[in-house]
């Protein structure tokens, strides 16, 4: 399967393929713990109520930047600047060299190569994107959160797509420290995601910013855009 075609199937799996930046190391965000540690203690949270404490926590989100690091499943590494506009606007723009930008519009998931001047889209429902960036998903009644757990405090929520529009499974990582407070004291911390061959991919986020202004241009990527492999077209 080529990297495009990766990426519109699992889009939030994020370029395991892709050539990875060689600039200068940053200081990485915490690392999330192995898969095995967010099991849910017995009686520690139910699915349920992860689902309306996630969901409670979206709908008051309007606008996030953050820094990302990801570790694909090969173990290789990337980082870039993401930007979210709820709803349905998203924008992962990798550090150079990576020549990969990803754009969600609020309609599509569109993944550009500037190396190889192409663009590749898909619709963000079949996407794990929809479950960050859908105003009218219902993560509790429609049955997309299949486990909850806290650990070290933190607030994980695992959800699949019960329609299975969407294959594998992606866990919502929380920085949740008092889980008796209101949602919006919590912070996104990162996401796993587990493809349908099995593959895991790590993201995560630091330097997080919420309520930012951020211009509606980001979240524009037209095919003219990438002609010519020309990286200062990216909007920054």
């Amino acid at each position: 399967m080529n990297t495009t075609a990766f990426l519109l199937s699992a889009a939030l799996t994020l370029l395991s393929g892709a050539q990875q930046s060689e600039a200068p190391a940053q200081a990485a965000p915490e690392p999330l713990p192995e898969a095995q540690a967010v099991e849910p203690a017995p009686g520690q949270i139910t699915p349920e109520a992860g689902a309306e404490r996630a969901q409670a926590w979206l709908e008051g989100l309007d606008t996030l930047r953050a820094r990302f690091i990801q570790i694909a499943a090969d173990n290789s590494e990337a980082s870039g600047l993401l930007e979210i506009d709820r709803p349905g606007k998203a924008r992962f723009d990798y550090d150079a060299p990576n020549p990969v930008l990803m754009v969600a519009d609020g309609s599509f998931v569109a993944v550009a190569d500037f190396d190889l001047e192409t663009i590749d889209r898909a619709p963000i429902g079949e996407t794990p994107l929809r479950f960050l960036l859908d105003a009218d998903l219902d993560l509790a009644g429609s049955g997309a959160v299949v486990d909850a757990g806290r650990y070290d405090g933190r607030l994980y929520v695992t959800l699949e797509d019960p329609e299975d529009a969407v294959e594998g499974r992606l866990t919502l990582v929380f920085e949740d420290a008092r889980p008796d407070a209101a949602p919006e004291t919590m912070t996104l911390a990162g996401w796993y995601t587990v493809d349908a061959m099995g593959g895991m991919t790590e993201v995560s986020l630091s330097e997080v910013e919420t309520g930012v202004r951020i211009s509606p241009r980001q979240f524009i990527l037209d095919d003219e855009d990438v002609m010519g492999g020309d990286r200062r077209r990216r909007g920054r």
